[in-house]
C-alpha cells in the first residue's frame, strides 16, 4: 500500500523524488527503484488510470492483483555453490549410507574424513549438517520398554581398567564384508586368522585385541591372564571386574567353572562374571566389533594377503585405536583413549596402550602339545572338561 502510494504521489501529483524522500523519511533510493519498477510495466497496462489519477478509487482487491508485481521479493538464494545441491549424487550418497549406518550428522562427516582426504572438502560438517537439515533425518534410537536410557556404568564414579568387557568376533562377518574380504577369512587362506578376541576398557575404551584361527576356553583362560599381567606390570593396581558372555570360550556360564576361575584369578586381584544370558549388558564391547567392521577389515582388507601382513595391520591397528582415533563414546568428549587414560593421571599410558599384536596360537606354542596329549592321562594327572586343570603345569 506505501508502495502505491509513494508511485501516485510522483505520477498523479508529480511531486519530485527528493520531496517525496523527506515527507515519507525514507532514502531517495528506495523512492526511485519503486518508480523505475512501474516505468518498466507495459504502457497500455490497467495500472496507469490508478496511478495518474489523484482521486481515483481502487479497492482493496484490485491493488493487491494489479500491484502484485510491488511486493518484497523473496531475497533468499535460489541456490549455493558452496552446499551440495537436491538431487545431487553427493546427496544421494549421503543418503545411501544413512539408511545403512544410521548416523548422527556428526559422526557420518568423521566416516566420512577416514574413507578419504577428498571427502574432507567435498563433506564438510556444515554442508552435512545442511542435507540431514534438508531432508529431517533423525537417528533412531533404541530405548527400554518404559522409555527411559540408563548407563551400563556409572562412568564419572568408575577408575580405568576397574570394569573391563571380553567377547570375541568371528572375522568373517556376511554382513559387514565385501565378498572378496569375506571369503579371504572364511576360506582362512594364507594363514589369516579366523577369529577376533576383544577386552575393552568401560572408561578408556582402551582395547586389547588378538586373534587366532580356532575358540577354545584355554585361550579365553590364557588372552585374560595376559592382559592382567600386562595391566598390572605397567603400574595398574586396583581391582579388576571382567565381564563376558556364556559362549563355550569362555566358561559357558557355569558356576562351577567361574568359581574356579575366581579361584585362579583372585591372586591378580580380578574377578570374572558373566551376563547370564543379557546380550545388552556386552553393548560396549559388541559395538567395537562394527568398528573393526568399517575401520579395519573393510578399508585394510585388501592389503592382508600373508601371515605377515596381516601381523603388521593388527599391530598398526591397536596403535591406532587406542592413540589416534577419537571417541565419541560416554565421557570421552571426542578423546582417545591414551588421551582419557593420560587426563586420568594414568602413568604409562603410551605403553598400555601399545599392546603387542599376537595370534594365540603362535604365542602359546606349548597349546599343540596340550592337543597332542589330550587323551593321555599321566600328562594331565586327571582328566577333566574342566580346562583349569590342564593350565596348573603351565
Amino acid at each position: 500500500m506505501t508502495k502505491f502510494k509513494i508511485a501516485r504521489m510522483y505520477f498523479a501529483e508529480g511531486k519530485k523524488q527528493s520531496e517525496i524522500s523527506a515527507y515519507l523519511k525514507c532514502h531517495k533510493n528506495t523512492i526511485n527503484k519503486i518508480i523505475k519498477i512501474c516505468r518498466g510495466q507495459d504502457k497500455e497496462s490497467e495500472i496507469w488510470p490508478y496511478l495518474q489519477e489523484r482521486n481515483k478509487h481502487i479497492s482493496k482487491e484490485k491493488l493487491v492483483s494489479l500491484f502484485d508485481f510491488l511486493k518484497n521479493q523473496s531475497r533468499k538464494p535460489k541456490g549455493n555453490r558452496l552446499s551440495i545441491q537436491p538431487d545431487s549424487f553427493k546427496e544421494k550418497y549421503l543418503l545411501d549410507k544413512f539408511k545403512d549406518t544410521n548416523y548422527g550428522f556428526r559422526r557420518m562427516f568423521k566416516q566420512l574424513k577416514r574413507e578419504g582426504s577428498d571427502c574432507q572438502n567435498v563433506y564438510t560438517i556444515g554442508k552435512v549438517k545442511g542435507v540431514y537439515k534438508r531432508n529431517s533425518l533423525k537417528t533412531k534410537k533404541v530405548r527400554a520398554s518404559n522409555g527411559e536410557r540408563r548407563s551400563l556404568y556409572e562412568y564419572d564414579q568408575i577408575s580405568a581398567f576397574q570394569y573391563l568387557q571380553y567377547d570375541t568376533k568371528a572375522i568373517a562377518d556376511v554382513h559387514a564384508l565385501p565378498p572378496d574380504i569375506y571369503n579371504k577369512f572364511k576360506n582362512s587362506k594364507k594363514g589369516l586368522p579366523k577369529y577376533q578376541w576383544t577386552i575393552v576398557d568401560a572408561k578408556t575404551k582402551t582395547r586389547f585385541l588378538a586373534w587366532s584361527h580356532s575358540l577354545s576356553s584355554y585361550f579365553g583362560f590364557k588372552f585374560l591372564e595376559f592382559v592382567v599381567n600386562w595391566l598390572r606390570a605397567h603400574g595398574i593396581q586396583g581391582k579388576i571386574h571382567v565381564q563376558m558372555d556364556m559362549g563355550g570360550e569362555f566358561y559357558s556360564g557355569s558356576k562351577r567353572k567361574q568359581r574356579q576361575w575366581n579361584d585362579y584369578f583372585s591372586k591378580y586381584n580380578v574377578y570374572v562374571y558373566d551376563t547370564e544370558g543379557a546380550k545388552w549388558k556386552q553393548n560396549l564391547v559388541e559395538r567395537t566389533h562394527k568398528t573393526d567392521d568399517e575401520d579395519f577389515y573393510c578399508p585394510r582388507g585388501d592389503k592382508m594377503n600373508s601371515k605377515t601382513e596381516f601381523l603388521l595391520e593388527g599391530q598398526f591397528w591397536i596403535i591406532y585405536y587406542n592413540n589416534c582415533r577419537p571417541n565419541s563414546g560416554k565421557g570421552m568428549n571426542d578423546m582417545t583413549p591414551g588421551e582419557k587414560l593420560k587426563s586420568l593421571g594414568v602413568y604409562n599410558a603410551d605403553k598400555i596402550c601399545n599392546f603387542p599384536c599376537m595370534i594365540l596360537e603362535d604365542f602359546f606354542e606349548f597349546f599343540q602339545s596340550v592337543l597332542n596329549h589330550e587323551n593321555d592321562q599321566n600328562f594331565f594327572g586327571q582328566k577333566s572338561q574342566n580346562v583349569l586343570t590342564q593350565y596348573q603345569r603351565f
